[in-house]
Protein backbone atom coordinates (compact mmCIF):
# COMPACT_ATOMS: atom_id res chain seq x y z
CA UNK A 1 0.00 0.00 0.00
CA UNK A 2 1.19 3.00 -0.87
CA UNK A 3 0.67 6.55 0.26
CA UNK A 4 -0.10 10.15 -1.45
CA UNK A 5 3.06 11.75 -2.36
CA UNK A 6 2.10 14.09 -5.13
CA UNK A 7 5.28 15.45 -5.67
CA UNK A 8 8.48 14.36 -6.04
CA UNK A 9 10.27 14.59 -2.85
CA UNK A 10 12.66 17.12 -2.09
CA UNK A 11 16.17 17.24 0.24
CA UNK A 12 15.03 17.97 3.84
CA UNK A 13 11.64 15.81 3.41
CA UNK A 14 10.46 13.46 4.80
CA UNK A 15 11.22 10.07 2.60
CA UNK A 16 7.37 9.16 1.10
CA UNK A 17 5.75 6.09 3.00
CA UNK A 18 5.49 2.74 1.35
CA UNK A 19 4.56 -0.98 2.14
CA UNK A 20 5.77 -3.59 -0.07
CA UNK A 21 6.82 -7.27 0.31
CA UNK A 22 10.39 -8.54 -0.86
CA UNK A 23 11.77 -11.84 -0.45
CA UNK A 24 13.59 -11.35 2.61
CA UNK A 25 10.43 -9.91 3.96
CA UNK A 26 7.91 -7.39 4.17
CA UNK A 27 9.70 -3.88 4.47
CA UNK A 28 7.77 -0.96 5.96
CA UNK A 29 9.81 2.65 4.69
CA UNK A 30 10.79 4.71 6.26
CA UNK A 31 10.64 2.23 9.51
CA UNK A 32 12.76 -0.32 7.34
CA UNK A 33 15.67 1.84 8.70
CA UNK A 34 14.27 4.03 11.50
CA UNK A 35 17.16 4.93 14.07
CA UNK A 36 19.97 3.91 10.64
CA UNK A 37 21.22 5.84 7.82
CA UNK A 38 19.68 4.54 4.88
CA UNK A 39 20.53 4.38 0.91
CA UNK A 40 18.09 3.76 -0.91
CA UNK A 41 19.05 3.23 -4.70
CA UNK A 42 17.32 1.98 -8.04
CA UNK A 43 18.92 -1.05 -9.73
CA UNK A 44 20.50 0.19 -13.07
CA UNK A 45 20.08 -2.02 -15.98
CA UNK A 46 23.21 -4.84 -15.85
CA UNK A 47 26.62 -4.28 -17.00
CA UNK A 48 26.46 -0.31 -17.42
CA UNK A 49 28.79 1.88 -15.55
CA UNK A 50 26.37 3.02 -12.82
CA UNK A 51 25.39 -1.01 -12.25
CA UNK A 52 29.30 -1.55 -12.30
CA UNK A 53 29.36 1.81 -9.77
CA UNK A 54 27.13 0.25 -6.82
CA UNK A 55 29.01 -3.25 -7.19
CA UNK A 56 32.16 -1.70 -6.82
CA UNK A 57 30.79 0.40 -3.48
CA UNK A 58 29.11 -2.78 -2.23
CA UNK A 59 32.34 -4.62 -2.08
CA UNK A 60 34.68 -2.07 -0.69
CA UNK A 61 32.12 -0.72 1.72
CA UNK A 62 29.92 -3.69 3.52
CA UNK A 63 32.16 -3.19 6.97
CA UNK A 64 32.58 0.80 6.14
CA UNK A 65 28.78 1.02 6.15
CA UNK A 66 27.86 -1.78 8.76
CA UNK A 67 30.27 1.16 11.26
CA UNK A 68 28.17 3.72 10.55
CA UNK A 69 24.93 2.05 10.81
CA UNK A 70 23.80 2.33 7.01
CA UNK A 71 21.20 0.20 5.49
CA UNK A 72 20.78 -0.53 2.40
CA UNK A 73 17.54 -0.83 0.07
CA UNK A 74 17.57 -1.91 -3.78
CA UNK A 75 14.65 -1.04 -5.96
CA UNK A 76 14.20 -2.89 -9.34
CA UNK A 77 11.82 -2.18 -12.06
CA UNK A 78 11.78 -6.27 -13.02
CA UNK A 79 10.74 -9.83 -11.28
CA UNK A 80 13.59 -10.68 -9.72
CA UNK A 81 13.04 -13.96 -11.06
CA UNK A 82 13.57 -12.55 -14.35
CA UNK A 83 16.40 -10.50 -12.95
CA UNK A 84 17.63 -11.41 -10.15
CA UNK A 85 20.70 -8.86 -9.51
CA UNK A 86 21.58 -9.75 -6.05
CA UNK A 87 22.36 -13.47 -7.51
CA UNK A 88 24.39 -11.75 -10.63
CA UNK A 89 26.27 -9.82 -8.22
CA UNK A 90 27.22 -12.99 -6.28
CA UNK A 91 28.42 -14.99 -8.87
CA UNK A 92 29.85 -12.57 -10.58
CA UNK A 93 31.91 -10.58 -7.78
CA UNK A 94 31.64 -12.84 -5.39
CA UNK A 95 29.45 -10.04 -3.00
CA UNK A 96 26.65 -11.70 -1.36
CA UNK A 97 24.18 -8.90 -0.96
CA UNK A 98 22.05 -8.58 2.34
CA UNK A 99 19.83 -5.74 1.37
CA UNK A 100 16.27 -6.19 0.42
CA UNK A 101 15.69 -6.19 -3.11
CA UNK A 102 11.80 -4.46 -3.96
CA UNK A 103 10.06 -5.74 -7.39
CA UNK A 104 8.62 -2.80 -8.57
CA UNK A 105 7.80 -3.56 -12.47
CA UNK A 106 4.60 -1.07 -12.49
CA UNK A 107 7.39 1.59 -11.46
CA UNK A 108 4.90 2.39 -8.61
CA UNK A 109 7.87 3.19 -6.42
CA UNK A 110 10.02 4.38 -8.76
CA UNK A 111 7.43 7.05 -9.99
CA UNK A 112 7.10 7.87 -5.80
CA UNK A 113 10.16 8.78 -5.20
CA UNK A 114 11.29 9.87 -9.73
CA UNK A 115 13.76 6.99 -9.73
CA UNK A 116 15.71 5.61 -12.80
CA UNK A 117 15.70 2.13 -13.49
CA UNK A 118 17.49 0.60 -16.05
CA UNK A 119 19.05 2.46 -19.11
CA UNK A 120 16.55 5.10 -19.90
CA UNK A 121 16.61 8.22 -18.28
CA UNK A 122 13.75 10.16 -18.74
CA UNK A 123 13.61 13.62 -16.42
CA UNK A 124 12.18 13.74 -13.64
CA UNK A 125 12.72 9.93 -13.24
CA UNK A 126 16.60 10.54 -13.36
CA UNK A 127 16.73 10.13 -9.82
CA UNK A 128 18.94 7.16 -8.90
CA UNK A 129 20.14 7.46 -5.08
CA UNK A 130 18.49 9.16 -1.94
CA UNK A 131 20.67 9.04 1.73
CA UNK A 132 17.93 9.28 4.38
CA UNK A 133 18.75 10.03 7.84
CA UNK A 134 17.61 7.68 11.13
CA UNK A 135 14.69 9.96 11.27
CA UNK A 136 13.55 9.17 7.55
CA UNK A 137 14.46 12.52 5.98
CA UNK A 138 15.87 12.96 2.66
CA UNK A 139 19.83 14.17 3.23
CA UNK A 140 21.07 13.75 -0.48
CA UNK A 141 20.13 12.80 -4.16
CA UNK A 142 21.93 11.75 -6.42
CA UNK A 143 20.76 12.16 -10.14
CA UNK A 144 21.85 10.25 -13.35
CA UNK A 145 23.83 10.70 -15.81
CA UNK A 146 26.99 9.93 -13.03
CA UNK A 147 30.12 12.47 -14.13
CA UNK A 148 32.05 9.34 -13.54
CA UNK A 149 32.37 6.02 -11.28
CA UNK A 150 34.73 6.95 -9.27
CA UNK A 151 34.34 10.18 -8.43
CA UNK A 152 30.80 9.05 -7.62
CA UNK A 153 31.86 6.64 -4.92
CA UNK A 154 34.69 9.18 -4.22
CA UNK A 155 31.60 12.19 -3.21
CA UNK A 156 29.20 9.48 -2.04
CA UNK A 157 31.39 8.39 0.96
CA UNK A 158 32.80 11.78 1.67
CA UNK A 159 28.53 12.62 1.52
CA UNK A 160 27.86 10.11 4.34
CA UNK A 161 30.47 10.65 6.26
CA UNK A 162 29.47 15.15 6.57
CA UNK A 163 25.93 14.42 6.81
CA UNK A 164 27.02 11.48 10.04
CA UNK A 165 29.48 14.58 11.15
CA UNK A 166 32.75 12.51 10.47
CA UNK A 167 35.93 13.82 8.89
CA UNK A 168 36.03 11.79 5.37
CA UNK A 169 38.16 9.15 5.67
CA UNK A 170 41.63 10.20 3.55
CA UNK A 171 41.31 7.94 -0.11
CA UNK A 172 42.73 9.43 -2.68
CA UNK A 173 40.61 9.70 -5.79
CA UNK A 174 44.15 7.78 -8.07
CA UNK A 175 43.29 4.80 -5.38
CA UNK A 176 39.45 4.14 -6.02
CA UNK A 177 40.61 4.69 -9.71
CA UNK A 178 42.70 1.92 -9.35
CA UNK A 179 39.85 -0.44 -8.21
CA UNK A 180 38.67 -0.24 -11.48
CA UNK A 181 39.13 -1.74 -14.62
CA UNK A 182 39.69 1.00 -17.82
CA UNK A 183 36.30 -0.23 -18.98
CA UNK A 184 34.40 0.66 -15.99
CA UNK A 185 36.78 5.00 -15.98
CA UNK A 186 33.55 6.13 -18.49
CA UNK A 187 31.01 8.27 -18.30
CA UNK A 188 28.21 7.32 -16.02
CA UNK A 189 25.75 6.14 -19.16
CA UNK A 190 28.42 3.99 -20.89
CA UNK A 191 28.04 0.55 -21.38
CA UNK A 192 30.23 -1.59 -19.74
CA UNK A 193 31.49 -4.58 -20.90
CA UNK A 194 31.84 -7.55 -18.68
CA UNK A 195 34.67 -9.66 -18.30
CA UNK A 196 33.65 -13.66 -19.06
CA UNK A 197 31.28 -14.94 -16.36
CA UNK A 198 31.50 -18.72 -14.70
CA UNK A 199 27.76 -18.82 -15.47
CA UNK A 200 25.20 -18.64 -18.43
CA UNK A 201 24.57 -15.95 -20.39
CA UNK A 202 20.91 -17.06 -20.44
CA UNK A 203 21.24 -15.76 -16.28
CA UNK A 204 22.81 -12.20 -17.39
CA UNK A 205 19.22 -9.75 -18.56
CA UNK A 206 20.98 -6.91 -20.53
CA UNK A 207 17.60 -4.80 -20.66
Amino acid sequence: MLSNHPTLPKIGDYAPQFEVQTPKGLVRFPEFSKGYWCIFFAHPANFTSAWRMYSNFLAMKERWLNERRTKLLVLANESIRQNDWSDIVRRYLGIFLKAPVIEDPEHTIAALYGMATGRRITPPMDRLLYIIDPEGVIRLILHRPLPSIQTTIADLEIALDQLQGKTPEKQSLQAITQLLDPAEQLDGETAYKPKPAYFGRSKINLN
